[in-house]
């Protein structure tokens, strides 16, 4: 069940986006925000919309760690209900690829073989014409 009070944040590396239902249609504590914020050492930029209830962080890893950034939440009493959170020791999914379809194998195969026969064919005729210049400069 969703309350005014919920959290959803979303963390990629030196960039967070936190949508809190209680900034909708409060343009000056978005504002409020955004000046905490840009007073933290490490804040690149920082993006706050009244109407969708997020706030943006650009930030530098190196400078400013993501704690620091969610304690400005904290702060302002803004990670009550908290839906999703950045999790440091999640590792990416593995990708599962698609079991390829007989024609793809057919394809590939015919590529394949397409590519092996041009190669064969050129050296071959590589090899013919090194030999005939090789026997008119042996036996002229």
């Amino acid at each position: 069940m969703r309350t005014d009070l919920d959290c959803f944040i979303h963390q990629t590396h030196g960039r967070m986006r936190v949508r809190i239902a209680s900034l909708k249609g409060n343009l000056p504590f978005c504002r409020t925000l955004v000046r905490d914020f840009s007073a933290l050492p490490g804040v690149q930029r920082v993006a706050a919309n009244e109407v969708s209830g997020s706030v943006v962080v650009y930030y530098d890893p190196r400078v400013v760690p993501s704690s620091s950034i969610l304690r400005v939440f904290q702060r302002r009493k803004l990670l009550a209900n908290v839906i999703a959170f950045p999790n440091a020791s999640a590792r990416p999914l593995p990708v599962v690829r698609a079991q390829k379809s007989q024609t793809d194998d057919w394809v590939s195969e015919t590529v394949s073989f397409a590519s092996r026969a041009i190669v064969k064919s050129l050296l071959e005729a590589a090899l013919q014409k090194t030999g005939q210049m090789l026997l008119k400069k042996i036996l002229p």
